[in-house]
C-alpha cells in the first residue's frame, strides 16, 4: 500500500529522476511550521504526544476560550486516560436502552433506544474529562481580544514548541509552550515587564466536565463549583499538588516553577502564579491518575523531551520532499502531508483511539468510532510508526473479553466489537450504532498490517486471539440460506453510508467484500501457527453472496446493495459510492471482478464528477479516491485527472 500511495504522490509532483541524495529532514518539516499574525480561532495549534495534547491561542495559553469555542477549534487540555461520568442515580442498565430485533427468526436485543433516559445516559457516559485551563490575567482580569496586538506566532514542527509574540496593552510578552514527549506534562516559559510588575499572572483553574447535552464540541461546565473538589497540597517553595475529585474521576495536578513564584487559591477550582522576582515565569504541570501521581519536571527537561520525541518520530518514519517538483501544487501537497503526519501524532498515537476529533475536542461524546479506526491508524503502517499502531491497537486485546461476551449476549461467536465506545468498551446505544457491520474486520486487518511489518512469531502469537475471535464472529453473523448453501449479510443492518432503512439492506458490497477478505486473511494466520483451515471460515469464504451487480451498457456494475439498482438510472447524478471500496480500501481480492469495477469507477466519475463524490462528511469521498490508486495500477491516468481526484487546488487556506 506504500507503494500505491508514493506512486501518485510521485506523479502529481513530476520529480526529478536524478535525486539521490538524503532528504534533509528537518528542513522539509521546518518550512511548513505554522505562522499565525492575528488571533484567528480556525487556526489554534495543538501540541501533544498522542496521550496528551493542549491546544492554545495565539497567547501561548488558552484565555480566549468561548471565541474559539464559538467561532473555531475549542482550546481544551486533554488526556486518553482522563474520563468522566456522571452520576447514575437511576441506576440504568444498558438493557433498559435495547429493544428486541428480528435476526433471521430469533430476538437478538441490540442497544437501539437512543432517546430513552437511559439510552441518553449511556450515549453521553462515560466522556473524556477535561484537564485544567491555563490562562493569562491582567491585573486580576482575564486577558481580552481588546488588550492584545502584533501578533507573531509560530509552530516549531520539529520540536513541538509554539512561540508566541504579542504586545499586552503595548507591553512585549513571549510565551514558549511545549508539551513532554510521553507524559501529561505541559512546559510554559513566560517573560515581559509585566510580570515584574506583577500586572500579569497565570491562571489555572478546573471545569467540572463537559456539557453532554451537546454531542460535539460541548463546553464546559463552569458553573457547578459544588459538584467537584479542588484540594491545594503545597509540597515545596517551588512545587505543588493539586488533587481533583470530580464524581467518580480522580486526578492529580503536579505544578513545579523554576522561577521565583507563588501560587495562591483565588476561589474554587482557580488559582493564580505570581512571579515574586524577575520578569519571567517559568512552570509545568504534571497530570496524571490519582492512583499514579506523576511529580512534574522542570520546563527545561519537558522542553527537551518534546524536541527528543519529535526528531525520533521525524528521523525513523517516512518523509516525502517535494521541493524539486514543477507541477505547482507539489508545495499544497508537501504541506498538507507534513500538518498531517503532525497531527496525527498528537491526537491518535495513544493508548486508546480517540473520537475522530482525536484529542483536540470532543465528537459524539468524545467517544471511540470503531469502523473509521483503520482510517486513522493504517497510515501509521503507511509511514513506517507501526509502534504506534500497536499502541491504540492493545485496547483492542484489553476489551477482547467484553466484546466476546457481547457476541455471546446475541448468539454468536467470537468478538463484537463495540462500533461506539469510551475508554471502558461499553457499546453507547444508537438507532444506528448496533446495525453497523464494517467495523469488524477492522482489526484483521490492522493485524496483518502489523505482521507485514515484523513478520515474527511474536506478532503472531500476540495477535492471533484477536484476528481469530474476529473471524469467528464474521463467519457466525452471515447467515446461511438453507437451501441454496449461500451466505448472506443481512437484513438487518446498515451499510457504510447509513443512509438505507436496516431491514432492506442485504449484501452490501464493500461489507461482503471485507467480510471475505477478513476471513481469509484469518485463514493466513492459521496457516503461518501450522494450524489447518478453520472449516466453517473456509465454507463461509467459499459460498459467501457474489457481490451485487447490474446490467450496465458496456457490462455489468457494482451496486451498493443487492436489490437497489436504480443507483444507476439515466440522467441520475449523486450515486453513492461505497461499493469502490471494495477495491480501494481493501486491496485485489478474487471476490472482487476488477473490469467490473473499473466501470462502476468511471461512470460514478462520469455521472459524479471526481469533484462531488457524494458521501457523509466527506469520509467515503476520500476512501473512493483511494480506488483511484488501485486502479492506476491497472490503467492510464492523466496526473490532470489524478490532481482533480485528490482535490488538490492551486492554493488553500493555511489552516493548522
Amino acid at each position: 500500500m506504500l507503494r500505491l500511495l508514493l506512486a501518485p504522490i510521485l506523479a502529481l509532483a513530476v520529480m526529478t529522476a536524478g535525486g539521490a541524495a538524503p532528504i534533509d529532514r528537518q528542513a522539509v518539516v521546518t518550512r511548513h511550521n505554522v505562522h499565525n499574525t492575528r488571533i484567528d480561532p480556525e487556526s489554534a495549534l495543538t501540541i501533544g504526544n498522542g496521550d496528551f495534547a493542549l491546544t492554545v491561542d495565539v497567547t501561548g495559553l488558552q484565555g480566549l476560550e468561548r471565541i474559539y469555542l464559538d467561532n473555531g477549534l475549542p482550546l481544551e487540555t486533554r488526556a486518553t486516560w482522563s474520563w468522566h461520568e456522571f452520576s447514575n442515580t437511576e441506576g440504568y442498565t444498558l438493557a433498559d436502552a435495547s429493544g428486541p430485533i428480528d435476526f433471521h427468526g430469533r430476538k437478538i436485543l441490540y442497544p437501539i433506544r437512543q432517546n430513552t433516559p437511559a439510552g441518553r445516559y449511556f450515549r453521553e457516559n462515560p466522556q473524556p474529562m477535561p484537564l485544567g485551563q491555563l490562562s493569562f490575567t491582567l491585573f486580576g482580569e482575564p486577558l481580552r481580544t481588546e488588550d492584545i496586538a502584533g501578533v507573531d506566532q509560530t509552530l516549531d514542527l520539529w520540536t513541538g514548541v509554539v512561540t508566541s509574540r504579542l504586545l499586552v496593552r503595548g507591553e512585549p510578552l513571549e510565551v514558549l509552550t511545549t508539551a513532554h514527549g510521553s507524559a501529561a506534562v505541559v512546559g510554559v516559559e513566560a517573560r515581559s515587564p509585566l510580570i515584574a510588575r506583577g500586572d500579569l499572572q497565570v491562571r489555572l483553574r478546573f471545569p467540572y466536565a463537559y456539557r453532554t447535552s451537546i454531542a460535539h464540541k460541548p463546553p464546559f461546565i463552569w458553573e457547578q463549583p459544588d459538584k467537584h473538589t479542588t484540594t491545594l497540597n503545597p509540597i515545596a517553595p517551588d512545587r505543588a499538588r493539586l488533587d481533583r475529585v470530580s464524581d467518580t474521576t480522580r486526578y492529580t495536578t503536579d505544578l513545579r516553577w523554576t522561577s521565583p513564584a507563588t501560587l495562591v487559591e483565588a476561589a474554587p477550582h482557580d488559582f493564580r502564579l505570581r512571579a515574586t522576582e524577575g520578569d519571567t515565569l517559568a512552570f509545568t504541570c504534571a497530570f496524571a491518575d490519582a492512583t499514579n501521581p506523576a511529580p512534574a519536571e522542570s520546563f527545561t527537561t519537558t522542553r527537551a523531551s518534546s524536541a527528543e520525541a519529535w526528531r525520533t518520530y521525524w528521523t525513523e518514519g517516512g518523509l516525502v520532499d517535494l521541493s524539486t517538483a514543477t507541477d505547482p501544487r507539489a508545495k499544497e501537497l508537501e504541506r498538507r502531508i507534513l500538518l498531517s503526519l503532525y497531527l496525527m501524532r498528537v491526537n491518535y498515537a495513544g493508548a486508546f483511539p480517540p473520537a475522530e476529533t482525536g484529542l483536540q475536542h470532543l465528537s459524539w461524546f468524545g467517544k471511540h468510532n470503531s469502523e473509521v479506526y483503520f482510517l486513522h491508524a493504517a497510515q501509521f503502517y503507511q509511514w513506517g510508526h507501526v509502534d504506534l499502531l500497536e499502541k491504540g491497537l492493545a485496547w483492542y486485546r484489553r476489551i477482547l473479553p467484553l466484546g466476546v461476551a457481547q457476541a455471546r449476549a446475541e448468539g454468536f461467536t467470537g468478538v463484537r466489537w463495540p462500533k461506539m465506545s469510551g475508554l471502558d468498551g461499553r457499546p453507547s446505544p444508537g438507532g444506528i450504532n448496533p446495525y453497523i457491520i464494517w467495523n469488524q474486520p477492522n482489526p484483521i486487518y490492522l493485524a496483518e498490517l502489523v505482521y507485514r511489518a515484523k513478520p515474527t512469531p511474536a506478532t503472531l502469537a500476540l495477535y492471533h486471539d484477536l484476528v481469530f475471535e474476529s473471524a469467528n464472529f464474521l463467519a457466525s453473523f452471515a447467515h446461511r440460506d438453507s437451501d441454496t448453501g449461500i451466505y448472506h449479510l443481512g437484513p438487518p443492518l446498515k451499510n457504510v453510508t447509513e443512509s438505507t432503512h436496516p431491514e432492506l439492506v442485504r449484501n452490501p458490497t464493500f461489507e461482503v467484500a471485507f467480510w471475505h477478505y477478513g476471513l481469509a486473511l484469518a485463514q493466513q494466520w492459521r496457516e503461518r501457527l501450522g494450524l489447518p483451515p478453520e472449516p466453517l471460515w473456509a465454507d463461509v469464504i467459499a459460498h459467501l453472496a457474489p457481490l451485487p451487480t447490474t446490467p450496465g451498457p458496456d457490462g455489468p456494475l457494482y451496486l451498493e446493495i443487492e436489490g437497489v439498482e436504480d443507483i444507476f438510472a439515466p440522467g441520475k447524478r449523486g450515486i453513492p459510492t461505497s461499493m469502490l471500496l471494495a477495491l480501494g480500501y481493501l486491496p485485489a481480492t478474487s471476490k472482487v471482478d476488477v473490469a467490473t469495477a473499473r466501470r462502476t469507477f468511471h461512470l460514478i466519475n462520469e455521472r459524479n464528477g471526481l469533484d462531488r463524490w457524494l458521501s457523509w462528511l466527506g469520509t467515503l469521498g476520500d476512501l473512493a479516491r483511494l480506488r483511484v490508486l488501485r486502479l492506476l495500477e491497472r490503467e492510464e491516468l492523466g496526473v490532470g485527472e489524478l490532481a482533480r481526484a485528490l482535490q488538490l487546488p492551486q492554493s488553500t487556506v493555511s489552516r493548522h
